[in-house]
């Protein structure tokens, strides 16, 4: 049996996706530990504004995750280290201390994390994760902000509801070019390349999306008005929303099937009422997924130069990723 029988197989006989966040994608030698877990996740593409304004986003943004799981949140990884520091309680001097190590202009990086147990003797990919990476004056690439978490709390309780909170409000307060949230495969920091493992889970679920912000903005360089694909949630900056046509022409082209969420700056169309794996073996690819791509294709980028993740050797780099992209349509 494949991986991917075994997961649809654990989702429907465990009636959800819940079951997603005690399993994971194993390397081909099972004994390396996990590939990739699963869950949910957030991408933002901030506009390359005062780097002294963006690096107080960024510090908000580190500070709001820890507060949504201020009781799995334990550990902060500084700039230019690969060692993560144990904390406890609020985090925010932490991170302001390591930013003012370095002028605003000269950008910035950090990263948050919580790990969760899934009785592996080896394991190095935190469920709880939140990266950040702002570029430094004369970069042309935008600033990204990156998030994920398992689908439910130790209880049971599922993070969609607070997810969908978060990433509003993080709309709100950043005024993102644009982004997306919603079920994502998670992988160890800077262990992208384990895409490798994880195509065909991605063509086959195709509500999955990859950690892929630095190989996004390294593609798009300084085009600034296109988005990477969409998911349950996808944000669409003030610029973006014109180019559809504006708001209104939005809620004539997409209600009642998708909920749209009109912010300060932009407008999140919400892509059903929960995020959807869908089952391309089944046939099923969500209709609400479909119809926020095919409205947004006109400001898709798909000038890829290589593409967004690795791919078995037999295969093309650029054209996986375009397949992978055009998977709505």
């Amino acid at each position: 049996m494949t991986t991917q029988d075994t997961i649809a197989q654990l989702v429907e006989a465990n009636g959800g996706a819940t079951v997603l966040d005690r399993i994971h994608l194993p390397y081909a030698d099972p004994k390396a530990g996990p590939a990739a877990k699963f869950g949910l996740g957030a991408e933002l593409y901030l506009p390359n504004v005062d780097r002294s304004v963006l690096r107080g986003y960024a510090a908000d943004f580190l500070q709001d995750f820890w507060s949504m799981f201020p009781d799995q949140v334990n550990e902060f990884l500084p700039r230019d280290t690969k060692r993560t520091k144990r904390f406890k309680g609020d985090p925010r001097s932490m991170i302001e201390s390591d930013m003012e190590r370095h002028p605003p202009e000269s950008g910035c990086s950090g990263a948050l994390f919580g790990r969760v147990d899934i009785g592996l003797p080896n394991d190095d990919v935190p469920h709880y994760q939140a990266n950040l990476l702002m570029s430094r004056v004369g970069d042309q690439r935008p600033s990204a902000f990156d998030a994920s978490m398992p689908l439910a709390s130790r209880t049971g309780e599922l993070h969609t509801s607070i997810l969908r909170e978060h990433f509003l409000n993080w709309c709100q307060r950043f005024q993102p070019l644009h982004g997306s949230a919603g079920f994502a495969i998670i992988v160890c920091p800077g262990m992208e390349q384990n895409s490798v493992y994880a195509l065909q889970l991605m063509t086959r679920f195709p509500g999955f999306d990859f950690p892929s912000t630095i190989e996004f903005t390294a593609e798009v360089r300084e085009v600034h008005n296109r988005i990477k694909s969409v998911n349950w949630l996808t944000a669409l900056g003030d610029d973006l929303v014109a180019q559809l046509g504006g708001l209104a022409t939005m809620r004539q082209a997409l209600e009642p099937a998708c909920t749209l969420h009109s912010y300060d700056g932009g407008v999140v169309i919400q892509a059903g009422p929960t995020p959807r794996l869908g089952d391309t073996h089944a046939n099923d690819i969500p209709a609400e997924y479909r119809l926020a791509a095919r409205f947004t294709r006109p400001v898709r980028f798909e000038d890829y130069d290589e593409g967004l993740f690795r791919v078995p050797k037999d295969l093309n780099k650029r054209e996986e990723t375009l397949k992978w992209i055009r998977r709505f349509d």
